[in-house]
């Protein structure tokens, strides 16, 4: 069963409507009224469960930690706990209720509240993992993972290294050590240090080389398919064009009489072996542009293979 607290602190205080805050403090404000003597642990209580309400839960720990120091309540414990919970911040909130349980050691909820810190103790830590330029991948203890930064990574608790590469030779490298439900943010940059190689695996170059001849030559040759036949119709569509006005103005200078009425004869044909021309044309091109931009894309965003070599990590890339 889990342990609420903040149930009846809400309830309790909402009888006490005169005793409420219309208007919320400022944090800059709160700070002047839980440092003002006057202010009493009632106040502050209250207070806390106001801002609680409101999500302004740092704020509300605040008050509450106030009205704790003055009356030594160990029931307060519970709802501190509480905020740090809901702000992510699981190793301090187990801190918390283990408090709780150091200042109340006949609490009546103690089996409910062991059994929420054996809970939150199993909660795995999170990596967040951001780099310059998105899209770069990572690798977590020498192993790849199928994440691209920026991504979230739920690890075990313990140390962890993290490499993030992108760009073909770009690597950087951090160690980091986390606690249960503790989230770590790790930013990479171009200055980040790394003590990883990286080095392209003749296998995998091989393999990889292989692969891009292969469907280099196909690119290449329906480019060279789809461009000769726009230079075939360029070729036509001049020489049927030039018929075309040969015959119109032949036609224009024929007397009436002649009865010569065919000057558009080659006019249709011209116009659609131009067009032909034109959209062959288009199509060499887009498919040149295409797979060029493609390869750079894959230049940007190499593939990666790991080499784990004594107490260094070799970051193999694969192009």
């Amino acid at each position: 069963m889990r342990v609420h607290l903040l149930a009846l602190l809400v309830c309790s205080v909402a009888a006490q409507a005169g005793a409420q805050v219309e208007t919320l403090p400022t944090d800059d404000e709160l700070q002047a009224v839980l440092a003002d003597p006057r202010t009493g642990a009632d106040e502050a209580y209250s207070l806390g469960v106001q801002l609680f309400e409101a999500k302004r839960y740092e704020a509300a720990e605040q008050a509450w930690l106030r009205a704790h120091s003055l009356d030594h309540n160990p029931a307060l414990l519970l709802a501190v706990a509480e905020t740090r919970e809901r702000r992510g911040e699981v190793p301090s909130a187990v801190a918390m209720f283990e408090q709780y349980l150091v200042e109340r050691p006949d609490a009546p909820d103690r089996v409910s509240v062991e059994a929420r810190i054996a809970t939150l103790q199993k909660s795995p830590a999170v990596l967040v993992v951001r780099s310059e330029e998105p899209g770069h991948a990572i690798l977590l203890d020498g192993s790849p993972t199928a994440k691209k930064t920026p991504a979230r990574i739920e690890v075990e608790p313990g140390s962890h290294t993290v490499l993030v590469v992108g760009e073909g030779t770009q690597v950087g490298e951090q160690t980091v050590r986390v606690a249960y439900g503790e989230v770590a943010e790790l930013d990479f940059s171009r200055e980040t240090p790394s003590e990883a190689i990286v080095e392209e695996s003749k296998e995998a170059a091989r393999r990889s080389e292989a692969d891009r001849a292969r469907e280099d030559r196909v690119i290449r040759r329906a480019s060279i398919a789809t461009g000769s036949i726009a230079l075939g119709a360029l070729a036509a569509g001049t020489v049927l064009g030039a018929l075309a006005l040969v015959e119109q103005r032949d036609a224009r200078n024929a007397p009436p009489e002649s009865g010569s009425g065919q000057g558009d004869r080659f006019v249709i044909p011209a116009t659609l072996t131009l067009g032909l021309a034109v959209l062959s044309g288009a199509t060499s091109l887009t498919l040149f542009l295409t797979h060029k931009k493609k390869r750079q894309r894959e230049r940007q965003t190499a593939g990666l293979e790991i080499d784990i070599r004594g107490a260094g990590a070799t970051a193999t890339l694969r192009f």
